[in-house]
């Protein structure tokens, strides 16, 4: 293969781990490690399906847009906006878990106040996000770097401390405690219009990059269950790495709790840079009203009505990312009969499939609602 094709795949898998990981393990620890990874395989492949669907819809079509732009070219103005309200739920909902996060992470390191140290990683990435795109890119680039380091230790550490009696616990009542927070874990359908930017010309690739690029993922949230499932059992705690650190000793609290916040922190920025694009091109706001409202609506469900940290990530993947998905299935089915350009995959129509994955998410998102008003 060549640098192109890994290229591509890199940003998918980049675009899919985030900090999503580190809830993962919590909501699994729950179900117990057997139902939970099989939640974790079955919507990973939904989620692949989803993904090659979406990947047909951009090869379909000439001109580059996101979600929303294919929503609104192919099912109208009425798709269109539920999308618009989906990347506003989703992306205002993981800036405020990682605002919840990090301030619990900060105060596994250093003791203190959770809100001070939440507030002040407000500052710092509000701070960051004012300069722009170049600036996050830096920071990014580091960021990611030490974030692979960090994974290695404390897989290397945490394999030596299993106790196979966490991995046989089973909770049966709470099987669909881990929806909303893995479906959230796999969001990357987004990363697909870059991913055939990278492969211009040698488009044919992209189903492969993409289906390697969400497999991956998969893979890596599997084995980081069981390890820390394995070490935490049923008191892994909802950052994960905050319980892991506690039962490895205090060697390991600096290691984990750092890979928490410079994953919760790459995440943060990708997703205000976005938000701040999106206000600036589709919104037409001007460069401060569009960080000031990236910034401020955080800011605000923090304070004021978000204080849990895999509450408010199920939340935003049960309603974001569900909505985000029956959209795409439409999309594909439409673009089956309305697309502009020969596309270079071609899969079947999977009426069945579709309807029984629409049927998924919304269930999912009246489950969500329910769940909320009781």
């Amino acid at each position: 293969m060549k640098i192109g094709f890994w290229e591509a795949t890199a940003t998918m898998v980049g675009t899919i781990i985030g900090a999503g990981i580190l809830g993962v393990p919590y909501v699994i620890a729950q179900v117990g490690i057997f139902w939970g990874v099989l939640m974790l395989v079955l919507l990973g492949v939904a989620t692949i399906v989803i993904n090659l669907m979406f990947t047909e819809v951009v090869l379909r079509t000439k001109s580059l847009h996101q979600i929303a732009g294919y929503a609104k070219k192919y099912l109208g103005m009425i798709p269109y906006r539920f999308e618009i309200i989906a990347l506003l739920v989703g992306s205002y909902g993981a800036m405020v878990a990682y605002l919840i996060g990090e301030g619990e992470v900060l105060s596994a390191v250093f003791g203190g106040n959770k809100l001070f140290y939440s507030l002040g990683f407000f500052v710092l990435g509000s701070f960051i996000l004012w300069f722009g795109l170049k600036l996050v890119k830096v920071f990014e680039l580091w960021l990611v770097f030490v974030f692979i380091i960090i994974v290695a230790i404390i897989i290397g550490f945490s394999s030596t401390a299993l106790n196979l009696e966490n991995l046989q616990y089973s909770n049966l009542s709470k099987i669909f405690t881990p929806y909303g927070v893995i479906l959230f874990s796999y969001g990357g359908a987004a990363s697909i219009v870059a991913m055939k930017q990278i492969l211009r010309r040698k488009e044919k690739l992209l189903p492969k990059a993409v289906v390697l690029g969400t497999v991956i993922p998969m893979l890596i949230y599997i084995v980081f269950s069981i390890i820390v499932v394995g070490v935490t059992g049923i008191s892994t705690t909802g950052v994960a790495t905050v319980g892991l650190g506690n039962a490895l000793g205090s060697s390991m609290i600096l290691f984990c709790n750092i890979f928490a916040f410079f994953a919760m922190g790459t995440s943060f920025l990708t997703i205000g840079i976005v938000m701040i694009q999106f206000f600036q091109f589709d919104m037409k706001l001007s460069k401060f009203w569009s960080w000031f409202w990236v910034i401020m609506v955080p800011l605000f469900l923090f304070l004021f009505v978000a204080h849990d940290f895999i509450q408010t990530m199920g939340i935003a993947g049960s309603l974001a990312f569900g909505v985000t998905g029956v959209i795409l299935v439409m999309c594909f089915w439409k673009a089956k009969k309305k697309g502009d350009r020969k596309p270079e995959i071609n899969l079947p129509k999977m009426r069945v499939i579709g309807i029984f994955l629409i049927s998924l998410f919304i269930l999912g998102i009246i489950y969500t609602i329910v769940d909320l008003l009781t």
